[in-house]
């Protein structure tokens, strides 16, 4: 790859005409219904995984899915506004996350906090202390504060910590280092540099030397698929000659290594003291979101774009937060003489019928009426 050439100036930047190879160079990338198929594909996993983890072993890896996602969709979108007006709005930004994660999670939390009081009021005391910290965008942090006591209805929401305390501090990141919109691509190099060191830290000091067992709990020891997807978001907007091409024979390797693991992860898993599955599988996302964002004739774009892997995708957010309280709440533990089909069915059924009204009822409109507010407050 060629050293960056971007030009400071970001009105002849934004008129760059994108290259066959790679229509993203400069580019708004708009709605691509692809990503809605790519977020159904990791909420799927994960759910799977947490309905009967037996069969599906590596369906964690949609978490790992979700963070490479993440952070592609906020750099390019960066990338685009700074193109646009020469900086990027960090009011804008954080109302934007404010009023996207907030309000569902909220809802869900206060729930929650009723059930502590009544019908699991067993596990109050530490239920109401997981909703603290989910509260407070660190629901990772539980085992750093807790040590191995069992969590509750709020053991997912560890990942939703990453990615809120890494949306907290991108942003800044890319506003108070000046290379980060004149000089792109020479940031991504540095900014790979800060991240590789970070997760070797994570696991050569902190988990091998130190003999930490809770690192992957601290934020940014575990950032690398955030840490990819900026990275790739970077190399694409700024790639106008079209050089960043994913060869057949990776993309192929890429899927069937996140395939082989979703049904065999178990074989490694307890193995696995570094985490050096997590880097691999964070990886192969990086080249099979290349792939599909460049290439829209790519043999899996069309599945992916399909009516119920688009519905399921915009469903993901609201399907992650109440999958697993409902998981939780209809535990076998919970209840022991009721057969296991009738409670797996329920499962599906309850965390569908809620992940349906959240959307539709809180996080759609909340999307919505941010986006009146952030227009509001440009205009003011």
């Amino acid at each position: 790859m060629s050293a960056d050439t971007s030009s400071p100036d970001t009105a002849s930047r934004a008129t760059t005409l994108p290259s066959a190879a790679n229509p993203l160079a400069h580019q708004p990338m708009g709605h691509l219904p692809v990503l809605d198929g790519l977020r159904g594909v990791a909420i799927a996993t994960v759910f799977l995984v947490h309905l009967y983890s037996p069969v599906f072993p590596g369906g964690g890896s949609g978490v790992m899915l979700f963070f490479v996602l993440s952070g592609f969709l906020i750099t390019k979108l960066a990338l685009e506004e700074a193109d646009r007006t020469g900086g990027l709005s960090l009011s804008q930004f954080y109302l934007r996350r404010l009023f996207r994660i907030f309000p569902p999670l909220f809802v869900m939390l206060a729930f929650l906090l009723v059930a502590s009081f009544t019908f699991m009021s067993g596990v109050g005391e530490p239920l109401r202390r997981e909703i603290a910290l989910a509260g407070g965008s660190m629901g990772n942090l539980w085992p750093v504060f807790y040590g191995f006591e069992p969590r509750g209805a709020l053991g997912h929401t560890w990942s939703l910590g990453i990615e809120e305390q890494f949306y907290l501090v991108w942003p800044i990141v890319l506003c108070v280092v000046p290379m980060a919109f004149r000089a792109t691509r020479r940031f991504a190099m540095w900014f790979a540099a800060v991240a590789l060191i970070s997760v070797v830290l994570g696991r050569v000091l902190v988990a091998g030397v130190l003999d930490y067992p809770h690192w992957l709990a601290i934020p940014f020891l575990d950032f690398e698929g955030l840490a990819l997807g900026c990275l790739l978001a970077a190399m694409l907007h700024t790639d106008d000659a079209g050089r960043w091409r994913v060869p057949r024979w990776l993309f192929a390797l890429a899927c069937a290594g996140v395939t082989f693991d979703l049904f065999a992860a178990d074989w490694y898993l307890p193995h696995d003291t570094y985490d050096i599955r997590g880097v691999a599988l964070s990886a192969c996302f990086v080249v099979v979101l290349a792939e599909l964002v460049t290439n829209q004739k790519n043999i899996f774009a069309a599945p992916l774009q399909t009516s119920l892997m688009r519905w399921l995708g915009r469903l993901s957010y609201s399907l992650y937060l109440w999958h697993a309280t409902i998981f939780t709440i209809l535990s076998e533990e919970r209840y022991p003489d009721v057969p296991r089909a009738l409670l797996v069915t329920s499962k599906v059924v309850l965390s569908f019928a809620a992940a349906w009204l959240s959307y539709r009822l809180i996080e759609r409109p909340a999307i919505e009426f941010g986006r009146r507010v952030r227009q509001r407050a440009r205009h003011a």
